[in-house]
């Protein structure tokens, strides 16, 4: 008996199992096209331990309010950080989007050459990444990156 026969057979016997299948199938295909959006190609590091380097960009350190953000297929972050004198006085807590994953905890620190927007995320209720949008005062530029790593890693600030 082949697999179309027999499924068929279980539909035609057993219907609720076959929904049951059905359904159980379904969610097996979400659960893997949601990781697959989320991680990308990352899949085949998943193991490392060792922080990654998502984005990094320079521009001039000039007063004023800047949007630092990231965007990917799968995460979007930002913060706002506010300039002056070329210092950082202040670092406002910003907006994510993560597609297939929730936000566990949320964080801005600053000080006045450096901040940090630290968004820690979970798929499926499991701890999977810790994501750190950067900025940094050097001289009169602002580097700003973002910083992708494994939870429970110290920051890499």
């Amino acid at each position: 008996m082949n697999a179309p026969n027999a499924l068929q057979n279980i539909r035609s016997k057993h219907p609720v199992a076959y929904v049951v299948l059905y359904l159980f199938v379904g969610w097996a295909l979400l659960v893997v096209i949601t990781h697959a959006i989320a991680f990308g190609a990352e899949l085949l590091i998943a193991s490392s331990d060792q922080p990654v380097v998502k984005w990094e960009t320079t521009d001039e350190c000039t007063d004023g309010t800047r949007t630092v953000y990231y965007n990917s297929p799968s995460l979007y972050q930002e913060f706002k950080v506010k300039i002056k004198d070329f210092k950082i006085v202040d670092a406002e807590l910003g907006v994510y989007l993560a597609i297939g994953a929730t936000i566990n905890a949320e964080q801005v620190e600053y000080t006045d050459s450096h901040a940090t927007y630290r968004i820690d995320l979970s798929i499926l209720g499991r701890p999977s990444r810790t994501c750190l949008l950067k900025c940094d005062i050097r001289g009169t530029t602002l580097h700003m990156s973002e910083i992708q790593m494994r939870p429970d890693k110290g920051s890499s600030s």
